[in-house]
């Protein structure tokens, strides 16, 4: 029973560990859409470019950002042609994409509470502390 305990408090420590460090990683969302010429595209798939050269040379563009902190404030970059019109298509994906992010987040911080709270069991059910 004494090495169940202990693995039970070693599981607990890491989750502990990894718990922090996920909010620390969830306490911000950020979506940034980028576009880049059709040349550069494949490029990107096959990961053999340096993202941070390629935004520097001008080879891809931010279109348009989103942030989200933990308690809801937000900030939004929405991209504008030369009339101050909104670019609808590039908009409507990043909102999108916005979405996509928000619903795996809240899938994530559910996971993570339910992991905590399975081994916070665990732990009191052999005694732990």
């Amino acid at each position: 029973m004494a090495d169940l305990n202990e693995a039970v408090k070693k599981f607990a420590r890491d989750l502990g560990t990894k718990v922090e460090n996920f909010i620390e990683d969830v306490s911000e969302l950020e979506v940034r859409t980028f576009t880049t010429p059709v040349d550069q595209a494949e490029t990107f798939v096959k990961g053999q470019a340096d993202f941070a050269e390629i935004v520097t040379q001008g080879k891809a563009s931010l279109r348009a950002y989103t942030g989200v902190s933990f308690d809801g404030d937000t900030t939004i970059w929405a991209p504008v042609d030369a009339n101050g019109a909104i670019d609808r298509g590039v908009w409507d994906l990043h909102q999108s994409i916005v979405e996509q992010a928000m619903a795996n987040r809240t899938k994530m911080i559910e996971a993570v509470g339910k992991a905590a709270k399975s081994a916070l069991e665990a732990l009191g059910s052999t005694g732990g502390e």
